[in-house]
């Protein structure tokens, strides 16, 4: 299927792994110029790397986004690169296992920022030109955390879901612009932080089971969700359900939420 975005220019947020680094790869596969986000130059490098290798065009920038002065800059360098006509916001995790009453201020805090409020200060820096053009498309990268009540990470969830309003209300405000604005809700993946995700939890709970089976435990008894399709998605899964949603293909697609979670209602991404 031509998805019509050939020659575009998307800014792919935490694509220096993971999930983000799937959908980058997909977007240049379909001729986007991308432009791979990270912390660490090696690691976004090497994404960089294999589009490169694989025909495709990427550009590296790099910041921490806990630091609002930071993703400020980013929007900057972004920008110096051209036009950005897509942007992907697939920042966010939650490496440590909190309950509720564990979880300190500063935790709540640093994840509405690594999950939230960058997404917010890259819109203001990058969406009017978008709107001025008269074409552009945001996707914000949730989780089926935010679907599903859990006695840990809530303050991942509560981040998580907050991005299901900013988007509704953004497309709201931008309307028949051209541009779109949609969520893609993710299931339990696999990942790196997914995999952390699986041992913290059988650490938590005690599992002593090893490999598929561990896996199965932590979905089942863990996490407590049931997963239809019976297994953990993979990020080419996620990757073109991304690319579909930022096309010309999807050009009558605004202010919704797509789940890809093998039928679950609610999981961990």
């Amino acid at each position: 299927m031509e998805l019509g975005i050939a020659g575009r220019r998307a800014l792919v947020i935490g694509s220096s792994s993971g999930m983000g680094a799937g959908i980058a790869i997909g977007l240049a596969r379909e001729g986007v110029n991308v432009i791979v986000h990270g912390r660490s130059a090696d690691s976004a490098g090497r994404v960089a790397a294999q589009i490169a290798k694989e025909g495709g065009s990427a550009s590296v920038v790099l910041a921490s986004l806990d630091d609002p002065a930071a993703v400020e800059g980013l929007a900057r360098d972004a920008l110096a690169l051209g036009p950005i006509d897509i942007l992907v916001n697939c920042a966010g995790a939650a490496p440590t296992l909190y309950s509720w009453f564990d979880a300190p201020d500063d935790a709540w805090q640093k994840q509405f920022q690594l999950s939230l409020f960058y997404c917010v200060q890259l819109i203001r820096a990058l969406v009017p030109a978008m709107r001025e053009r008269g074409w552009g498309r945001v996707l914000n990268v949730s989780s089926g955390a935010a679907y599903k009540a859990m006695s840990f990470h809530p303050e991942y969830a509560a981040a998580k879901l907050s991005q299901h309003s900013l988007t509704a209300t953004l497309s709201a405000d931008l309307g028949d612009s051209g541009v779109t604005v949609n969520t893609l809700v993710s299931g339990a993946v696999v990942t790196p932080n997914t995999l952390q995700n699986i041992e913290h939890t059988a650490q938590a709970f005690g599992f002593t089971e090893t490999g598929s089976a561990l896996e199965k435990r932590v979905i089942r008894d863990g996490w407590k969700i049931d997963i239809p399709l019976g297994r953990l998605g993979r990020i080419d899964e996620l990757a073109d359900a991304a690319c579909f949603l930022v096309s010309e293909r999807a050009s009558y697609i605004t202010g919704a939420a797509l789940r890809v979670d093998g039928g679950a209602t609610g999981c961990i991404a």
